[in-house]
């Protein structure tokens, strides 16, 4: 057998191996650099809360128990008291068990155009690979994670094949590369290696959008899977395993097998390290799917407007993009009325519900409105959805909705959720929803200043012993 030689590697793997060697964070520009902070600090907030309300499945207590080598750290610790020894584990499984929390929620980023979380696996990777590899270089540290979610943001923005029409997520199963991509720059890989690394997580490329229409936790342990992916192929690559070259182009690359040959690939590179992808994330104001995100932001805006005459309501009628309607809109009984916290999380009507009900959509309420409430089940009744004609298929999409009542009817529409960069969380938004996550963490005010202040100022810091600490400290489950 003839190994696969990286010098052919396609156009794409080449193009991201030459942005893994000449990024400088000192090169980049302040927006870009200020967008990379704030979407850390933001994973970071998700992280801790994800932690905070799920505690320590048996799942993760079993991978964690199972011992091997002090790698790097699962954030609030191990929280098992019976095994001695270190509270760190290999770095795959931090990455795995840190992918799971950091996603839990459905309150980390997007990238509503590619329509995929950016950081859900290449964050975790990075942290895995930073500690596995000591590195102690904030700067060093962030251009990793800068590489991670921009490949894995530049692959979304190159797949035309509709989300729903694949049967993909594409968040875990593009994001395999932006997670090797950012541990094979922590581990100081070449440009061989690094096309090996790619090669190898196209070997374990995964991920499906069933989890999400049967309500399985599996949705939300998917990014964590791509996250372990990307941290063992770089490992692999590193230690003498070889992967194919054409990873995209190739008769049986990417692009054909997964993607239907809807896969373009000069829009993947096209003005790479010129211009970030990175810079055009958004931040997500609601803890479910971000196709419920639009309509949540007409139901808020429009419930505002009528102020008290709100609860006068008796009907609530969505209109929302086809993408849309096919993931959280078709009128399923799951959908519907929800029993399961993924379908909640998946419904358009269950998000519309509770902001109707309560003027906000909040972590908490994913476990205390699952299954729902009289107080929300009452506006379930009232709320009907159906898709736009013509419009688009592969993006987030805008909503209209139309609500009827003795004061007659009000429409609303939204065409850029809020955390969109057409309608963007302001710097304060972005701190607040950290400290509201910590707190869920039982953090006080001053401690989530402090630490938002020492993120949002990484790259001017001397060493990331703050970050490890941080990671490594308890976190008593908060539903306990």
């Amino acid at each position: 057998m003839v190994a696969a030689n990286p010098a052919q590697a396609d156009a794409v793997v080449r193009a991201f191996s030459d942005l893994s060697e000449k990024l400088r964070w000192d090169a980049l520009t302040e927006k870009t650099r200020k967008a990379v902070q704030y979407e850390l600090l933001d994973y970071l907030g998700c992280l801790i809360a994800g932690r905070a309300l799920m505690g320590l499945p048996g799942w993760v207590a079993e991978l964690a128990a199972r011992g091997g080598r002090a790698d790097a750290t699962i954030v609030g610790g191990r929280a098992d008291a019976a095994i001695v020894g270190s509270p760190k584990v290999p770095a795959p499984i931090a990455a795995l068990a840190n992918g799971y929390y950091g996603h839990v929620l459905e309150y980390d980023d997007t990238h509503d155009d590619a329509v995929l979380h950016a950081g859900a696996a290449a964050i975790p990777a990075a942290l895995a690979a930073a500690e596995y590899r000591n590195i102690n270089d904030p700067k060093k540290f962030l251009e990793a994670a800068l590489l991670g979610i921009e490949v894995t943001c530049r692959l979304g923005m190159a797949t035309k094949l509709n989300l729903v029409d694949g049967g993909w997520i594409y968040t875990p199963l593009l994001g395999q590369f932006g997670a090797a991509a950012a541990a094979a720059r922590l581990l100081n890989a070449d440009a061989k290696t690094f096309a090996h690394a790619f090669g190898i997580a196209y070997s374990l490329a995964s991920g499906n959008h069933q989890s999400s229409r049967e309500g399985a936790s599996t949705k939300h342990a998917q990014p964590g899977f791509a996250a372990h992916n990307g941290v063992n192929a770089a490992l692999m690559a590193i230690n003498g395993l070889d992967g194919v070259s054409e990873v995209f182009s190739g008769k049986d690359g990417l692009a054909r097998v997964y993607l239907r040959n809807q896969f373009d690939a000069a829009r993947a590179v096209v003005d790479l390290g010129k211009s970030f992808e990175t810079e055009r994330l958004s931040f997500k104001p609601y803890p479910t799917c971000r196709l419920t995100h639009p309509a949540a932001s007409a139901a808020l805006a429009l419930r505002a407007r009528l102020g008290a005459h709100a609860q006068e309501a008796t009907a609530l009628e969505l209109e929302v993009g086809p993408q849309a309607w096919d993931v959280v809109g078709r009128p399923e009984p799951t959908r519907i009325f929800p029993s399961a916290k993924v379908t909640a999380q998946f419904s358009v009507y269950w998000t519309v519900a509770v902001a109707w009900a309560y003027g906000e959509v909040n972590p908490l309420h994913v476990f205390s409105e699952v299954p729902p409430t009289p107080a929300v089940r009452a506006w379930l009744e009232r709320i009907t959805c159906k898709p736009y004609a013509n419009a688009g298929t592969r993006d987030i999409g805008g909503c209209t909705l139309r609500v009827s009542g003795a004061f007659g009817t009000e429409t609303i529409t939204v065409d850029y959720a809020k955390g969109h960069p057409d309608n963007p969380f302001t710097d304060e938004e972005v701190t607040r929803k950290f400290a509201s996550n910590v707190t869920l963490a039982g953090w006080h005010a001053t401690q989530a200043h402090e630490f938002s202040a020492y993120i949002l100022r990484l790259d001017r810091q001397t060493t990331l012993a703050p970050l490890y600490r941080q990671l490594a400290a308890p976190i008593a489950n908060a539903r306990d």
